[in-house]
């Protein structure tokens, strides 16, 4: 037959959609999780059979596209269960071989769409690494329009054979994808010629009318350049006409605040909201120019400035608002004409995203492109591990080396929620998430400014207060005496020295610097105490530091000096500087916790507070903690003088960590452990009452959170936070029996 049966082919094509659902191009819901770009819909069988009376030909080369991605689904399949390590998975993924994986991907993408796998340039595009990895690792199109982008590729590719490498490549694939789906021009309301701007672009780039970024951008960066709302006359005007001290990539979007009046009424008293603000003219950028506009004009006056050099950019949606966001210097996205932040910023209508509609994942997606090897690496690893990997323990190995590989593949978080559900091995875990802890904790505890955006009360201005822990303004008081400063540091800290920069000539004449240790005050320093610059404008303070683990600094302001400018504000400061290191508040990590020993009954009663419970041991005792444990120093509680000798054997993943050997009463350990080995020695027997662990510890989601947050480069950024915040969302919900 040359087509198959309605019903295998429905049974074939289900199975097929149900195994690779992992990977087909999904955006995410705000509100209900992963959801597919649009439901399955089987009336592409009846289509077949309406393409086979028109001639068979092309039901052939579908038939022989469906074949070609069930034969590599099973060769890759065989090849996956040949590796029963995740050492040879890595080792595959890197290598060529792996091309198959976005080859499979792609037919999966194409599945109910014809191709005709004969076409000479189609069949390169399938088979090249570079040019295949860049199409499928560029982000999402909309309602899953591969064969469209696919066609668009390879027509510029016949037309341009240099668009086989370098930014050519890149340009011709961000065309293929943006336009896989119409783009309008703003002004016009007319499609967009998406092979005419990319050669266009081509011309523009090659006559160097382009900023630098252009040439070293990743396709998906490009997408965000030729999609452009903008008519390529409209660009050309832009170079034409920007203001000479705006035309570079720093300061380029920002030009539109210089050029675009902002006017709610044109010359002639016309609103805005009326057709005819315009004169019944299309709002061309010049037009804009000329005439003015409101937010949304001025926003995509600045999106088209920017694209005509080639720095992406797009408008943004906010609450009755449109800002607009371009990357300044090609590096960093840069929120303009802005009033209610990033979290509040979500992708204009007729703009591509991928994964969320909200703003800050176009941070999280330029952060994957900055790092593309690892990216496609993460990529490939996800696609190995959600669709081809069955075993438990594998399969959670598999997918958290792709949030290794790029902590910022959100997809990859959504399909280890999901492996997570099965009975991973604990030990396993374990010894996986053990190296991030340590590393994290190794970073915690270097010297650094301890108070960097920490809490803040004063007392006064308390809006300005979070300045005097950033360097992102400076904090007033209008108070001549009475003023104080309290910044809370949270984790008990040793303070080797802070640092006042004084606003103006506002610096305190007299004051003193309290510390909290423990859980009381005291007076640690005082103006005397200071080493400053000088009392001319805006000096620094240097003040040593002290013993004691603090946990928060009280600045008590008693003599001030009123500014020159305003007349009344006698403090003023722009930001404090705590040098020191942080250590975790530590707690008993081992009490009520479960017990195991040598002895058959009493076993709770060793960790249960009760310091007059005694107990008699003649071996070992093990504790299991609530998660991977700093711990800090093991307690013991005698009945009577030290018996004999200790080991205690700090262990992660059923692995001995670090081991300590001795008469006790108290150790210092600082080690890791999930479980603590105590091996009593010397004696007959062992009399204790109580045995204490004191230290910090961590679960498995805590751990995430922290792999994931080192991902990122700012992670302190506004867009950074809420990206963070809805990974550890996913990570919150995992669903794990044997997570600790």
């Amino acid at each position: 037959d040359i087509i198959m049966s309605a019903n295998y082919q429905g049974r074939l094509c289900l199975v097929l959609l149900v195994f690779v659902q992992v990977v087909l191009g999904r955006h995410y819901d705000d509100h209900e999780g992963p959801v597919e770009t649009e439901t399955y819909d089987d009336s592409w069988m009846d289509e077949m059979m309406i393409e086979h009376r028109k001639g068979a030909s092309q039901v052939v080369l579908n038939r022989r596209q469906n074949g070609a991605n069930k034969d590599l689904q099973i060769n890759i399949q065989d090849r996956i269960d040949g590796m029963n390590n995740l050492e040879d998975i890595k080792d595959y993924a890197k290598g060529n071989e792996s091309l198959e994986l976005f080859q499979w991907e792609l037919f999966t993408n194409l599945l109910v769409e014809p191709i005709d796998l004969s076409d000479e340039t189609v069949a390169w595009i399938i088979n090249d690494k570079e040019a295949l990895e860049t199409l499928v690792t560029s982000g999402d199109v909309d309602n899953s329009k591969w064969k469209e982008a696919l066609d668009i590729l390879a027509t510029i590719i016949r037309q341009d054979a240099n668009a086989k490498r370098g930014w050519k490549l890149n340009l011709a694939v961000a065309t293929a994808l943006t336009f896989s789906s119409e783009v309008t021009s703003m002004a016009y309301g007319t499609p967009i010629d998406g092979i005419a701007r990319y050669h266009n672009y081509v011309k523009w780039a090659e006559n160097g009318e382009l900023f630098d970024p252009f040439y070293i951008m990743s396709a998906w960066e490009m997408r965000y350049v030729v999609g452009s709302w903008a008519t390529d006359d409209e660009l050309v005007w832009a170079r034409r006409n920007v203001l000479r001290e705006y035309k570079n990539p720093s300061m380029i979007g920002s030009v539109t605040h210089k050029m675009v009046a902002y006017n709610l009424e044109n010359a002639d008293g016309i609103s805005v909201h009326s057709k005819d603000y315009y004169y019944g003219k299309p709002p061309t950028l010049e037009w804009i120019h000329t005439i003015g506009g409101v937010c949304g004009s001025i926003s995509k006056f600045g999106t088209g400035m920017a694209q005509a050099f080639g720095i992406p950019g797009f408008p943004v949606g906010q609450p009755g608002h449109c800002a607009f966001i371009w990357l300044q210097d090609g590096t960093h996205w840069y929120l303009d004409n802005d009033i209610s932040g990033w979290a509040e910023s979500s992708t204009h209508k007729g703009i591509m995203y991928t994964w969320k509609i909200k703003a800050p994942f176009f941070t999280m997606m330029l952060e994957a492109q900055q790092d593309l090897q690892n990216y496609r690496l993460s990529e490939k690893l996800r696609i190995i591990g959600a669709s081809f990997v069955s075993d438990v323990d594998l399969k959670f190995g598999v997918l958290e080396e792709a949030t290794t590989a790029s902590p910022q593949n959100y997809d990859v978080w959504n399909d280890l929620h999901d492996a997570m559900s099965g009975k991973v091995n604990e030990n396993l875990i374990e010894s996986t998430l053990l190296p991030y802890l340590v590393e994290n904790e190794l970073s915690f505890g270097e010297t650094k400014d301890v108070a960097w955006k920490k809490p803040v009360v004063v007392s006064e201005f308390q809006n300005y207060a979070y300045m005097i822990t950033t360097d992102e303004g400076r904090w007033w008081a209008e108070q001549q005496e009475g003023a104080w400063v309290e910044i809370d540091l949270g984790n008990p800290c040793s303070i080797d020295e802070v640092k006042i920069h004084w606003w103006g000539t506002s610096h305190a004449s007299e004051y003193d610097v309290l510390a909290k240790i423990g859980s009381e005050f005291v007076k640690v320093a005082s103006r005397s105490d200071e080493d400053r610059q000088s009392d001319y404008y805006n000096p620094w303070g240097t003040l040593a530091g002290w013993e004691g683990a603090t946990t928060a600094l009280r600045f008590e302001l008693k003599t001030g000096n009123i500014d020159p400018w305003y007349g009344k504000y006698y403090f003023g400061i722009r930001q404090v500087i705590v040098t020191g290191r942080e250590k975790h508040v530590a707690s008993v990590v081992s009490a009520e916790r479960l017990v195991t020993t040598s002895e058959i009954s009493g076993t709770e009663l060793i960790v249960d507070g009760d310091l007059s419970a005694r107990t008699h041991w003649d071996s070992w005792i093990n504790i299991n903690f609530p998660g991977i444990c700093m711990l800090y120093s093991v307690g013991f509680h005698w009945d009577g003088a030290v018996q004999g000798s200790q080991n205690l054997d700090c262990k992660v993943g059923g692995a001995s960590q670090a081991t300590f050997e001795g008469s006790f009463t108290e150790a210092e350990t600082d080690c890791f452990a999930r479980d603590l080995k105590i091996t009593l020695q010397g004696a007959s027997s062992y009399s204790i009452n109580e045995v204490e662990a004191n230290g910090k510890c961590f679960s498995t989601r805590d751990i995430f959170k922290m792999k994931l947050e080192d991902g990122f480069a700012n992670p302190e950024a506004s867009y950074s936070e809420y990206i963070i915040g809805e990974v550890s969302g996913i990570i919150d919900g995992f669903q794990c029996e044997t997570c600790f």
